[in-house]
């Protein structure tokens, strides 16, 4: 499963595949991996960051999920 860009915003890099969204730190490299439900598979970042990620996962999920509909169609 290749892991596909979906955005960089203020130094975050943002990746998905269908399982799971990433948010990388471009300066530092810390990063969460998220399942598509907000639960963490692995963080570097601390608690309060950690939430950050979460509730911004809930904002942009709709987005994800449209790219990941439009892969769809480029791969058919």
């Amino acid at each position: 499963m290749n892991r596909k860009s979906f955005c960089e915003k203020d130094g975050i890099v943002i990746t998905y595949t269908d399982n799971d969204v990433c948010f990388e730190d471009s300066k530092t490299a810390e990063a969460i991996l998220l399942t598509n439900k907000g639960e963490i598979i692995h963080s570097n970042f601390d608690v309060e960051k950690n939430e950050y990620f979460k509730n911004y996962l809930t904002q942009i999920y709709q987005s994800i999920t449209a790219f990941r509909n439009l892969d769809a169609l480029e791969s058919a």
